[in-house]
């Protein structure tokens, strides 16, 4: 069974853009390696999923650090199963928001003064596997 889901809004939560002061140009470019934090609440009544995307800089040898969040409640048809409601959250959800949030941080850096930053594609499907296997007890006989 497909489930129709539908997003009617997207909201620009947070913004958080500062220039390093301390920045020193050193041969080439620095490394990116953003954070990511998704979030996620079902409210039942609304047959709505509320999915915060989130991607921040804040450490580095950077010309600048970025703080972006990015939430947006996707409404159901009909509720879906648990397990489905998951994946909704955890990749099909945060997949369609990055592109929002990728747009914001090359658009805060370029109006900075600086060439845009284009962050580089997220796999969701294989950070929510990583997410799930840290979550795990591990068994400390191996």
């Amino acid at each position: 069974m497909q489930h129709k889901m539908k997003f009617n809004e997207f909201r620009l939560m947070k913004v958080d853009f500062s220039l390093n002061p301390e920045f020193k140009i050193k041969g080439k470019k620095a490394p990116i390696s953003p954070e990511i934090a998704i979030h996620h609440e079902f409210r039942k009544k609304q047959k709505e999923l509320v999915v915060s995307l989130g991607i921040r800089q804040i450490a580095g040898n950077m010309p600048f650090y970025f703080e972006v969040v990015l939430l947006s409640p996707p409404i159901f048809e009909q509720i879906p199963a648990s397990s489905l409601l998951k994946q909704f959250a955890t990749i099909n959800c945060p997949a369609i928001l990055f592109p929002y949030v990728r747009e914001t941080v090359a658009d805060l850096s370029r109006r900075s003064g600086f060439p845009p930053l284009h962050l580089d594609p997220i796999n969701f499907i294989d950070l929510a596997k990583q997410r799930e296997k840290e979550k795990q007890p591990r068994d400390i006989n191996r």
